[in-house]
């Protein structure tokens, strides 16, 4: 092959690599095009999406403010039901409980016949009786217990001694503690505890007859014949116990009617930490 012809042979290589290399170019270019709207459009998608989660982002906020308005409202309207006596269904009263304003935060939760769960504030019946009965029948209870759900009118017909109608009456003041109840709130091992002297005024104050004018010592009688009968009627579960107390200098002694943490009072009240299945009632 003379230099002419190599030199021809070459140059139709270089032609044929030239145009080779002027394909993948124009194939670059063609999937560089296509990259570059992928991304315009990737962009416009993110931008799209980007502006509805702000969109959603603001309406979730508002729900939640107005979720938290409605809940509080809720949690009102059922505190307030409470206090009347109302039974709420427990799975109605979960989602606003901590928010319920209540006594010492006491909630009682218990099952009827069916097995729905209720929750209501100890001592307080239902006078529409949404939750049906209870599984713990009158029966159950401690006769001071039994005396203590009794109307004024039933509990003076089933009570003979005034130590009784006021042991009844007394024990149903249970559960309420401020300056101006009957019980204290114990600690530790005692779960309440009322004075007898408590216990004297209190008689003095509520329980005195329109006929009478009950004396120091006629009061005081009766509030020890009280603690008696409230021993006694509770089947042993409290305690009588003497407590030393100083005043203007002078110490002095007095009895102080107790009911132990331990007690096994039937449907003793709990806050509302059990787990599901309790049949708590009042005591």
């Amino acid at each position: 092959m003379t230099a002419l012809e190599h030199l021809e042979a070459r140059i139709a290589d270089l032609e044929a690599t030239v145009e080779s290399q002027q394909t993948q170019i124009e194939n670059l270019q063609s999937d560089l095009q296509t990259e570059r709207e992928a991304r315009k459009a990737a962009d416009q998608r993110v931008d799209s999406l980007q502006s509805t989660c702000e969109k959603q982002s603001a309406l979730l906020e508002a729900l939640r403010k107005r979720t938290k308005t409605t809940q509080s409202q809720l949690a009102e309207l059922q505190t307030r039901e409470l206090e009347k006596g109302a039974h709420l269904e427990y799975e109605h009263v979960t989602p606003t409980r901590d928010q319920l304003d209540l006594p010492e935060n006491r909630l009682e939760r218990f099952k009827d016949d069916e097995g729905t769960q209720w929750v209501r504030l100890p001592d307080h019946e239902d006078p529409l009786e949404r939750s049906g009965t209870t599984p713990l029948a009158t029966a159950d209870l401690l006769p001071i217990q039994q005396l203590a759900r009794m109307d004024d009118q039933l509990l003076t017909t089933a009570t003979n001694r005034r130590a009784d109608y006021l042991a009844a009456k007394a024990w149903a003041e249970r559960g309420k503690h401020d300056c101006s109840t009957l019980w204290s709130l114990g600690c530790n091992t005692v779960s309440e505890y009322v004075d007898a002297s408590d216990v004297r005024i209190w008689i003095k104050s509520t329980h005195e007859r329109s006929d009478e004018t009950l004396s120091y010592d006629h009061a005081k009688k009766l509030a020890g014949q009280t603690l008696e009968r409230i021993r006694e009627l509770a089947n042993d579960r409290v305690y009588i116990e003497k407590r030393t107390h100083r005043k203007d200098g002078l110490e002095y002694k007095e009895r102080r009617l107790v009911l132990p943490s331990d007690s096994d009072i039937p449907g003793t009240a709990t806050t509302d930490t059990d787990t599901p299945g309790t049949t708590d009632l009042p005591g």
